[in-house]
């Protein structure tokens, strides 16, 4: 646990690159799953998909992310680090989830997590073409 007055770590884009799984509440991890999502240069895809399903914006210790193609209402996920780390080892971010309907009527919001995805590769090419 932190201490007061102990600083929490900036998000870095390195450190975040990647892929992760996204839990909300109580949602159990499925390592197995191919629901995940992948982070890179400000952007984020499903899985191996090509298409870019999102944007994301990196301010200090939280990711601001926004997506706009998965689901017919707006949805913005929030992640915050609350660590004095935050490195490719970090494997876990808290979330705040808001779904806007186009209804007008109020928000939903949901808590979670995101889960960074640990694979296998059998070289360093394959990581990067991955990412690419």
């Amino acid at each position: 646990m932190i201490g007061m007055g102990a600083r929490i770590a900036t998000i870095t884009e390195d450190a975040l690159r990647g892929e992760w799984f996204y839990l909300e509440e109580e949602q159990s991890l499925d390592r197995t799953a191919m629901n995940f999502f992948v982070l890179r240069a400000g952007e984020i895809r499903v899985g191996e998909a090509a298409e870019v399903v999102g944007t994301y914006n990196i301010e200090g210790d939280r990711v601001v992310i926004t997506f706009h193609r998965t689901i017919p209402f707006k949805t913005t996920i929030t992640l915050s680090n609350g660590q004095s780390v935050f490195d490719p080892a970090t494997d876990v971010l808290s979330s705040s989830t808001i779904y806007t309907l186009p209804d007008g009527s109020d928000p939903l919001r949901m808590y979670g997590s995101f889960v960074r995805r640990i694979a296998d590769f059998p070289s360093a090419d394959d990581v990067r073409g991955r990412l690419r």
